[in-house]
């Protein structure tokens, strides 16, 4: 293969770093996990990065020479052009250049994406996305965010932090979000909002079978809370299903504002998706014009967790389409 057939992909989250050389094909052909301990602080997480990416180049037998740079996927506020994450509180980071720290070590281009973006390049490239020029990816974890590609591009705005769907509010008497706005969507249809949703009810439900669940399942998180939903739990299931319903009202306004083809929904929570995506669809449908929603596919993601660092390095790759 030639210089342009590799490119590296970094998955910088707040629990792990997940690298790997990846070819045109969309395929990875090494990879190395490590933990990312972000209270060690921002010079170790650095050096973990590093340490990540000379693995797996040593892993893969593959010429540095032969590689044409290196993606990173980053939640939080960044600068693309810059490579600089401007704030990401998962990693307590502000304002650090991570592009250029890699670049200096490596002597690689470096280009920095929003996590969401990431993961939209790599299902566009490889796929649910595949043959589509106008798909929007939305990610459903802690928070919501979303990944937009119109017309073959890639909307990465300003300096790469378009698509803050969860942000978007849709009460503007809602509950207060860490953003300083109120209502946002991420307050109701994200894992946090699932959690806090159960919390709430909890304390006024007094079913001996709640106490039971608590009791053996421990601490309630949007993962228990959503295997209880599908194993036919019915006060769980309704708080799921709720989730999907407000992520409805969301994809409705992503419609009107884009005119997808497909809207594919990825992310944790997403493992719940025989419970969400019925609700989502119904929601968005019933919002939306019907010329406009029959004719948008709505599916869940085709990559999962390595969606991140496939879609980094696919943004290598396809410079001339992942710009504004």
């Amino acid at each position: 293969m030639t210089k342009d057939e590799y490119a590296i992909g970094l998955d910088l989250g707040g629990t792990k770093i997940l690298a790997g050389l990846v070819d045109r094909r969309g395929r990875i052909i090494a990879q190395k996990l490590l933990p990312t301990i972000a209270e060690d602080g921002e010079k170790a997480v650095i050096e973990r990065v590093l340490s990540a990416i000379h693995d797996v180049l040593s892993e893969s037998g593959i010429d540095l020479e032969k590689v044409s740079g290196v993606g990173i996927a980053s939640a939080g506020v960044i600068n693309s052009e810059s490579g600089e994450v401007i704030f990401a509180s998962n990693l307590g980071w502000r304002n650090v250049p991570i592009g250029k720290l890699i670049g200096q070590r490596f002597g690689l281009p470096v280009r920095l994406f929003n996590d969401a973006n990431a993961a939209a390049i790599a299902e566009w490239l490889w796929g649910a996305g595949v043959g589509t020029r106008n798909m929007i990816y939305v990610t459903v974890s802690t928070g919501v965010g979303a990944g937009i590609i119109s017309d073959g591009r890639l909307v990465s705005g300003r300096d790469g932090s378009a698509g803050e769907f969860g942000h978007i509010s849709i009460d503007w008497n809602g509950p207060s979000c860490r953003c300083g706005n109120r209502g946002c969507l991420e307050n109701y249809a994200s894992g946090t909002a699932i959690e806090n949703s159960a919390r709430q009810k909890l304390t006024t439900a007094k079913e001996p079978v709640i106490d039971r669940f608590l009791v053996e399942n421990g601490e309630l998180t949007a993962k228990v809370i959503s295997e209880a939903a599908l194993a036919g739990d019915p006060f769980f299931a309704q708080i799921v299903k709720q989730a999907g319903f407000f992520l409805g009202i969301g994809a409705a306004n992503l419609i009107y504002l884009f005119n997808p083809e497909v809207i594919v929904f990825g992310g944790g929570v997403m493992n719940a998706s025989a419970l969400l995506l019925p609700e989502i669809e119904k929601s968005m449908r019933d919002r939306c014009i019907a010329g406009l929603a029959e004719k948008v596919r709505v599916v869940t993601s085709h990559i999962g967790i390595e969606a991140g660092v496939m879609g980094a390095a696919g943004g290598i790759f396809e410079k001339p389409y992942c710009k504004n």
